[in-house]
């Protein structure tokens, strides 16, 4: 299985937390309001 790697665009980012929340992976964090994919080798792409 390929992994797709997530996409964040900070400028779309309304800074709720639903993506860090939803990551059980733990791979997306809040910075600064903003959500940022932390650790790229933690995303399995689904969600």
């Amino acid at each position: 299985m390929i992994r797709k790697i997530i996409k964040i665009d900070e400028e779309k980012c309304n800074g709720c937390g639903a993506c860090a929340a939803a990551c059980h992976e733990g791979a997306i964090d809040m910075v600064n309001g903003k959500a940022r994919l932390m650790r790229e080798d933690y995303c399995d792409g689904l969600g």
